[in-house]
């Protein structure tokens, strides 16, 4: 794990929780009596009990004074997590971060989201395509160490489930296949973040080169009830994007127009600010 992965926090303790963050090698088992003593060196008594108290409850120490010559195994993301909150609780501009998870149709207007939101929101996203379900999966670990823990998440996959990429196969992911990816995906977002919303896969218009509208549909009509008895807001783009596909979609047939990332864009800051009013 990068040094630089991580936001530095404006603390001195910084350097000493990234030593034991495993910036200078393996984090495993290291000392756990050291990590409370960095902890409590934090100037500011809020986020220091903060700290420590997280620190304990994700050991699963009875309370710190327990921790005093023991060693544990302390992950990365656990330190990743402590330097976040240390970090957000230092920076003044106090920004709420928004991580926005997706493919090529994320990419179209994260921007415009990033426009909408303004300077009070740091809008974060991996530089990839998301491509599909698996695919999302496998990768989840790496974009939150890129991108950091999150406030709130913004997330769908399902155009290039959706494919075919052999007539004969039929579609690239099946809705079983699709629903079990998703589930799991949803399962670790929420280990990192409690606000986390999903948007519907967007509608294709009639000559598309490989997405075909009705397997688009089949992939939203398993996940949105999975997705609603989960608790997880939906932000219905399909809807939005399907009133009128001849002008918020591109020649290609899948991708936003200038006037369909507008909407969209809207729609997911729209949607962002009503889940963080909650």
């Amino acid at each position: 794990m990068k040094t630089e992965q991580f936001p530095r926090p404006d603390c001195g303790a910084a350097d000493e929780i990234r030593k034991l963050a495993g910036a200078e090698g393996c984090a495993v088992g290291a000392d756990c009596d050291a990590l409370a003593a960095v902890l409590n060196a934090l100037s500011d008594d809020s986020v220091r009990n903060e700290l420590r108290n997280e620190f304990v409850k994700l050991t699963g120490a009875s309370d710190c004074a327990s921790l005093k010559g023991r060693r544990c195994g302390y992950y990365p993301r656990l330190a990743a997590e402590l330097l976040r909150k240390a970090g957000r609780r230092n920076d003044p501009s106090g920004k709420i971060r928004v991580l926005l998870l997706g493919d090529s149709i994320r990419g179209n207007y994260e921007n415009k989201v990033r426009e909408e939101l303004g300077d009070a929101y740091e809008v974060v996203a991996p530089e990839e395509n998301c491509r599909f379900a698996k695919y999302a999966l496998n990768e989840l670990s790496r974009w939150f160490e890129v991108c950091g823990e999150p406030d709130v998440i913004h997330w769908n996959i399902g155009l290039w489930d959706s494919a075919v990429v052999c007539e004969e196969d039929g579609m690239f992911t099946s809705p079983a296949e699709y629903l079990f990816y998703m589930s799991r995906i949803l399962r670790e977002l929420k280990k990192h973040c409690a606000h986390v919303i999903f948007a519907t896969t967007t509608p294709v218009r009639d000559g598309s080169l490989n997405q075909h509208i009705e397997f688009i549909d089949q992939l939203n009509a398993v996940i949105v009830p999975y997705m609603k008895a989960q608790g997880v807001p939906i932000n219905d783009l399909y809807a939005i994007v399907n009133r009128d596909k001849e002008e918020l979609l591109r020649d290609d047939c899948i991708h936003l127009s200038l006037k369909g990332i507008e909407v969209c864009g809207k729609a997911v800051a729209d949607a962002i600010r009503a889940e963080l009013s909650k």
